[in-house]
């Protein structure tokens, strides 16, 4: 019997890729006002953050330099020299956008809802920076919504490690085996929960893994629980 289920927040009841999109037009205005070309700068920031955030969530960068670097290693790649106090004032505008203004899957409020109203409880796990996922939670919302929100920065433990399933499970009293873990990562949410014990489900939006053995939903209306 599923007792409680744990969410994803990027990507999963956060719409993050639209929100970025958002974000990457705010950048490109600065950009073209400092004759910097857009189109490669933004490329080089989508092919740099994804290695740089995983030696964030694995400790080898801190949260500062994770996000001077997203916007500072773009220019080395382009062979460029920023102005002083240019990355900075990227890094902010990105993070205006994507912290103070994330837009909810249409499929979110719905799917909280109707689980809450089958009795289960609820959380969120997350790998994000804590200071910038606590901004997305307050601005959506979501953080009045669940019994219990575990941000790997502050827990000092980050997915896949099995700590940070299992201490969500273990601070609400629930027994893994009776938690379902829903995400869009296949490594973090739901290989990594499984190892630790848990039911996982994967959000497949795109539909990368039709036909495969994972258990997947394409939306998260999709979630269902065991009676």
């Amino acid at each position: 019997m599923t007792k409680l289920v744990i969410f994803d927040l990027d990507d999963t009841l956060i719409d993050f890729a639209s929100t970025r999109l958002v974000a990457h037009d705010l950048i490109a205005e600065v950009l073209a006002d400092e004759g910097i070309a857009v189109a490669p700068f933004l490329q080089a920031c989508v092919e740099v953050d994804r290695p740089l955030f995983v030696q964030f969530e694995q400790g080898r960068l801190t949260r500062q330099e994770y996000r001077m670097r997203r916007f500072a290693d773009p220019f080395d790649r382009l062979g460029l020299m920023p102005r002083e106090g240019l990355v900075a004032q990227l890094n902010r505008v990105f993070m205006d956008c994507v912290n103070d203004s994330p837009k909810l899957y249409d499929d979110a409020w719905p799917t909280l809802a109707r689980l809450r109203g089958e009795g289960l409880r609820l959380a969120i796990l997350t790998n994000g920076p804590a200071d910038g996922q606590r901004r997305k939670l307050v601005a959506t919302g979501l953080g009045e919504a669940v019994d219990h929100v575990a941000i790997g920065e502050e827990a000092g433990v980050s997915k896949p490690h099995p700590q940070a399933y299992l201490r969500v499970c273990a601070h609400l009293g629930i027994d893994p085996g009776e938690c379902l873990m829903v995400g869009d990562s296949l490594t973090l949410d739901y290989e990594g929960a499984l190892a630790a014990g848990l039911q996982a489900v994967l959000l497949d939006r795109a539909g990368l893994h039709v036909g495969s053995s994972h258990r997947s939903v394409r939306d998260l209306h999709g979630v269902r629980v065991d009676p």
